[in-house]
């Protein structure tokens, strides 16, 4: 039962968006609802919406794959557009009607008729164009979501880095979220893509699988993924919101370590370095303060005095108690990045700066990079692509210091009223 959760979630929000987005119709653009085709197209979004929906549960209820996929999609694709109109339709609703108002030019105005038609022509166009351009972006961010990670190449230096460790080369797997919309053949493809960046180590931070019955290929998948010392995963909220006994049994026949609340020591040359790995708070609330200190306490529990660590927490928030327990390097997911951004940063970044939304932050010294993860559980990303950062460690290049010239003694003027110096 659910796996129709979905489903019927969808359907709710469909009735609600197409009930709002027909009654700003009638109410906000009542010159646009005597168009026959605009009332057409009104009914025809939720008639469509319902359509998907039913294939969607068909394929569900029948096991057939590429029908529940279409149907999923479809039903995105519906949402999205419900979600555009619901969003543009009063601010293209408030052009209207300051159009209206200005209808007429006053008695005794000075403005020219000309100027006034074209003023009003202006304002038209406008909120005509405002609802097809969400509708616009609302396609252009479910097309992007469609395409592979991206595997940006992420240098982060550190004065504290180990000479063996200039260079090391650290694949990032976060949030694949595989089973409605991405299956395995998905995740395979991304495989590829990171064995193809050459990776030394790779590192994959929860929310991995939605649907626990492909967590064990999932696993194997990457598992085969070639790197020099090999595969550590942790956890994040969605195993455990799915099925978490099935998750452990799944890490307890593979071969990729799970690090819960644990680090494994890893030598590399003549230096170790420590990966540790936290539980996730299993919570979307507010998660208590000593969460996350207590998580770490036991994943370092091991961890040589003198090793360089790289801590995994699904949640960037684990990256204040990391700061203070001066850990170099912190990476994380569970955000998305909010799925939609600019000029390489969330668009959510001023409205929740606690959240380290998406890309690389500094605290007391230490190092955090937040993934906008690999995939998706909803199929829509706007200038926040999907992707594998491969994080390359550097050493910190000091700028040599300069020595100052000896400081000048004092010069003293002798005056014949004293002693030297006398004023």
């Amino acid at each position: 039962m659910r796996v129709f959760y979905p489903v019927f979630f969808s359907m709710a929000v469909i009735t609600v968006f197409s009930l709002v987005e027909i009654t700003l119709l009638k109410r906000m653009h009542a010159s646009w609802w005597t168009r026959r085709w605009i009332r057409i197209s009104s009914y025809a979004i939720p008639v469509m919406g319902f359509c998907a929906l039913t294939a969607w549960s068909a394929g569900i209820f029948s096991n057939a794959r590429d029908i529940a996929l279409a149907g999923s999609y479809a039903t995105a694709a519906v949402l999205i557009i419900g979600l555009s109109l619901m969003l543009s339709l009063p601010l293209s609703g408030l052009l209207h009607r300051i159009t209206a108002r200005g209808h007429t030019r006053p008695e005794g105005a000075s403005t020219p008729v000309p100027r006034l038609i074209e003023r009003r022509a202006f304002l038209m166009g406008t909120a005509a164009a405002l609802p097809i351009a969400a509708v616009a972006a609302g396609s252009a961010g479910m097309a992007a979501s469609l395409r592979d990670p991206e595997i940006p190449e992420v240098p982060l230096s550190f004065a504290t880095l180990p000479p063996a460790l200039d260079g090391f080369r650290i694949a990032h797997i976060s949030d694949v979220h595989l089973g409605l919309f991405l299956g395995l053949k998905d995740f395979e493809r991304m495989a590829e893509l990171v064995a193809a960046a050459r990776p030394d180590l790779v590192l994959l931070t929860g929310d991995i699988v939605d649907d626990p019955l492909l967590y064990p290929d999932a696993l194997r998948l990457a598992a085969a993924i070639p790197s020099r010392y090999g595969v550590f995963a942790s956890l994040g909220n969605h195993e455990y919101f799915r099925n978490i006994t099935a998750v452990h049994a799944a890490y307890e026949r593979g071969s990729v370590p799970l690090l819960l609340n644990a680090g494994r020591t890893l030598g590399i040359g003549d230096v170790s370095l420590h990966v540790a790995g936290l539980d996730d708070p299993r919570s979307l609330g507010k998660i208590p303060e000593d969460f996350f200190v207590n998580a770490l306490d036991h994943a370092m529990r091991d961890a040589p005095a003198n090793a360089f660590t790289v801590l995994l927490s699904h949640r960037p928030e684990g990256f204040n108690a990391a700061s203070e327990r001066a850990i170099p390097l912190t990476i994380s997911g569970h955000t998305h990045g909010g799925q939609i951004g600019f000029l390489g940063r969330s668009v959510f970044e001023t409205l929740l700066p606690e959240r380290y939304m998406w890309g690389a932050y500094e605290r007391n010294g230490c190092r955090l990079y937040t993934s906008a993860g690999a995939g998706h559980w909803f199929p829509y990303r706007l200038g926040c692509p999907a992707e594998i950062p491969l994080y390359i460690l550097k050493r910190e290049q000091r700028v040599p210091e300069t020595k100052t010239p000896a400081a000048i003694p004092e010069l003293r003027i002798k005056t014949g009223n004293g002693p030297a110096g006398k004023r």
